[in-house]
């Protein structure tokens, strides 16, 4: 497959993009660098701010802009203004914990999982619901490092990780109630071998799509948890896959850099960039934060 780099910006640690249907340009993260990018793909060009602390993750609002989560709480943003505003404290008492993995539900509910950024092996992360009046619920706790967060495309099934568990898990979701049952397996990694599942998102076919960070490569997992796909990558971190472009059928995919030998990163010189793909299957518009 044609795999695009889509601009010179690396990052030490790419995270969470986002496709924005009406700019033509995908958001995007870097966590351990503290910035936010904006990547055009006319041109392309990429537009970076600065951020006051680590951010976790980001999604669109229903108001517009984008929600960011941030260290100390959620942020609102704007990207024409470029302003930032306070919208809520999440784990004040936790200074060593940061957001990670997170996005809406169908219904604007925010899922946002935390993890401990000084030792990974920590299970000091939980994982929470969000209500768009800024209703919180850790329905998760002991959490190491919160990953592979979807949803089918019926919004019955939600799919999530502790990729320290080697094992992404599916529930029963209620997409009214906000409600999560029956939880069980769906699909079984090795990290050390394979490489840990990371970011996820699902196609209109229900196609699991999936980045393995240190396995070079993003799957595809069916609905019933086989291994359909898999797409080797020019870079050992991928993190993140997206749908997005004109129809849908192209993945935005981030990556990282950290923790990279010289030698490394001499013979990968685009880990930490922003990639493109097209791939045989459409993917849905992402949901919006209601808060």
């Amino acid at each position: 497959m044609d795999i695009q780099c889509l601009t010179d910006q690396r990052a030490m640690l790419g995270e969470s993009p986002l496709w924005a249907p009406d700019e033509g340009a995908v958001y995007w993260i870097d966590i351990r660098g503290q910035q936010l990018h904006r990547t055009s793909l006319i041109g392309p060009e990429t537009q970076t701010w600065d951020l006051p602390s680590p951010p976790g993750m980001i999604s669109h609002r229903r108001q517009g802009g984008l929600v960011i989560a941030l260290q100390d709480g959620l942020y609102t943003f704007d990207s024409d203004t470029g302003d930032l505003r306070h919208l809520m404290v999440l784990e004040a008492g936790i200074p060593t914990n940061r957001a990670n993995d997170g996005k809406p539900d169908v219904s604007g509910r925010l899922w946002l999982g935390t993890m401990n950024a000084r030792d990974e092996t920590i299970a000091s992360g939980k994982f929470y619901r969000i209500t768009p009046s800024l209703n919180v619920t850790a329905v998760a706790h002991d959490v190491r490092i919160p990953n592979g967060l979807a949803w089918s495309p019926d919004n019955k099934t939600m799919y999530r990780t502790d990729t320290a568990a080697n094992v992404v898990h599916a529930y029963d979701f209620d997409a009214a109630s906000g409600e999560v049952s029956g939880k069980r397996d769906f699909f079984h990694f090795d990290g050390a071998s394979t490489g840990g599942v990371d970011g996820a998102v699902v196609d209109s076919a229900g196609g699991y799509w999936t980045a393995l960070y240190g396995g070079g490569k993003v799957i595809r997992v069916t609905p019933d948890g086989h291994l359909d796909m898999e797409i080797a990558l020019p870079a050992t971190q991928p993190t993140m896959p997206v749908f997005g472009g004109d129809d849908m059928q192209t993945l935005f995919i981030t990556s990282a850099r950290q923790n990279l030998s010289d030698a490394v990163l001499q013979a990968t010189p685009l880990a930490g960039a922003l990639f493109a793909l097209r791939v045989p299957y459409q993917g849905q518009p992402a949901y919006c934060f209601g808060g």
